[in-house]
């Protein structure tokens, strides 16, 4: 049987272009670790999508000051999370990116997603101002615990 590369939706809310700093090398590190990817920018209205579609979903979301009150994950990402029909057997990876810190951003998605029956499968937070910081753990995740 021939490869063929396993195809991962990338979706994140890009609101103040926090997680547009860490995308473009996300995308890049994970095609060289053979995956397909598809990326989709979160807006206010998002609809219900076939994840079945997918090996598996990278979820990203910014996380704002301290990540105490300002933690994620955003309105966007709450919605978007909310307006797939079943998360069941779905593979999720979580990033953030935080201005301060990432704070309870992370713990909160994750819960979200569990909630929706979906398997969170590794995260990783990005700071904004060093973006490059391990930042190959997340894609090394995925490889491991998506394939």
């Amino acid at each position: 049987m021939p490869f063929s590369s396993p195809k991962l939706l990338l979706a994140y809310d890009d609101a103040d272009g926090l997680c547009a700093t860490v995308v473009p090398r996300l995308i890049e590190l994970l095609q060289d670790r053979a995956f397909e990817v598809e990326t989709l920018v979160i807006d206010d209205a998002p609809k219900a999508l076939d994840l079945y579609d997918y090996q598996g979903l990278i979820l990203g979301t910014p996380s704002y000051g301290l990540g105490i009150r300002g933690a994620g994950p955003s309105e966007r990402v709450t919605r978007f999370v909310q307006a797939q029909d079943d998360l069941d057997e779905v593979r999720v990876a979580l990033f953030c990116v935080y201005q301060v810190r990432a704070g309870h951003t992370l713990r909160n998605t994750r819960q979200l997603v569990k909630d929706s029956g979906g398997e969170v499968v590794c995260t990783h937070a990005y700071a904004k101002m060093r973006p490059e910081h391990d930042e190959h753990v997340l894609p090394a995740e995925c490889m491991v615990r998506i394939r």
